[in-house]
């Protein structure tokens, strides 16, 4: 039995994300050890003497570890997979260190627009455990939410848009990111102050696991998603929304339109406006957001599972390493 060790991002919804192929391998046959990266003890990594290791976010991985894979002269292959967009100059030596990594490895990225910065990449869109997130309609507890980053200046022009508009909103984030978000140079734009109460009203927490993510997911009318970071891919939200039968409106990429039949699956919008009025136009037509909904968890199962991409992954390594 080929054994694999899984090292976990230490936030969601990546770590999540992480979590969804780790239960991939498993169910592929492969005996699985994991960890979340600031709890990786080198040594128990080594003593487990793994086939493979998968790894979610490279700039998380100690010093020690990449000199201890060299001086062990271990031959397991490692998996890194990147799930969001790289800057080439700001990440230049995150770049370099992962170029010089001196064991066998396979680089895969979430997002096309790595593929110019890190050589010998290889994209591959994220999965999903679509059992993980399975999740009944019951009824809506929320009517436009966002899972993001608040504290990304893209993402809080979208949100603060639509607080302006539509007045509270459901915002789910991270406690730091949402307090560091308070202090975002876009709130010297906004002059009226009854934006900045509702958005500290909008603020709901965090959600950590896969069943209270796609409850919250389900119960939303709609999940707004913006594309800052993962513009030429499509982000591990979307994927959470859809396979928790949840109704998803998401910033339009080239990747969107590859992976999803918009319209029937999923919508997209380019710009604010656009957005605002195709949520105008699916709270008159309820009936049309559910039934998108429903065919994107259906798009899930048959065509975004995390088996599916472990398979994948599967036959790129065979095909590069000839196993």
């Amino acid at each position: 039995m080929k054994k694999i060790f899984v090292i976990i991002p230490d936030k969601p919804p990546y770590s999540l994300c992480a979590k969804s192929f780790a239960k991939g391998f498993k169910h592929a046959g492969f005996y699985m050890e994991k960890s979340i990266s600031s709890e990786l003890d080198n040594e128990e990594l080594f003593d487990f003497k793994p086939d493979f290791v998968l790894c979610f976010d490279f700039t998380e991985l100690n010093e020690g570890l990449l000199n201890q894979v060299y001086l062990k002269k271990t031959n397991c292959i490692f998996i890194f997979d990147i799930l969001t967009s790289i800057n080439p100059k700001s990440q230049k030596k995150d770049i370099l260190a992962l170029e010089n990594f001196v064991g066998k490895k396979l680089i895969l990225t979430a997002d096309k627009s790595n593929l110019t910065s890190i050589e010998d990449s290889i994209y591959l869109p994220c999965g999903v455990n679509i059992k993980k997130y399975k999740t009944p309609f019951e009824k809506y507890n929320q009517g436009i939410s966002i899972f993001s980053n608040p504290d990304d200046i893209n993402n809080l022009k979208v949100i603060t848009d639509l607080i302006q508009h539509f007045g509270k909103i459901s915002l789910f984030a991270d406690e730091f990111d949402y307090l560091h978000s308070l202090e975002n140079e876009l709130w010297e734009e906004i002059e009226d102050a009854e934006v900045k109460e509702n958005y500290r009203k909008s603020y709901c927490g965090d959600v950590s696991t896969e069943k209270e993510r796609a409850k919250a997911m389900s119960s939303s009318f709609v999940n707004v998603i913006p594309a800052s970071h993962t513009p030429e891919g499509v982000d591990f939200t979307v994927f959470e929304v859809i396979a928790s039968s949840g109704f998803a409106i998401c910033e339009e990429t080239p990747e969107i339109k590859r992976l999803f039949d918009v319209g029937r699956e999923i919508e997209t919008y380019k710009y604010t406006k656009e957005l605002i009025d195709k949520i105008e136009f699916y709270l008159k037509n309820p009936s049309f957001a559910r039934t998108i909904a429903d065919n994107a968890r259906m798009a899930a199962v048959n065509n975004h599972s995390v088996q599916i991409r472990v398979r994948k992954i599967f036959d790129i390594i065979n095909k590069k390493f000839k196993e």
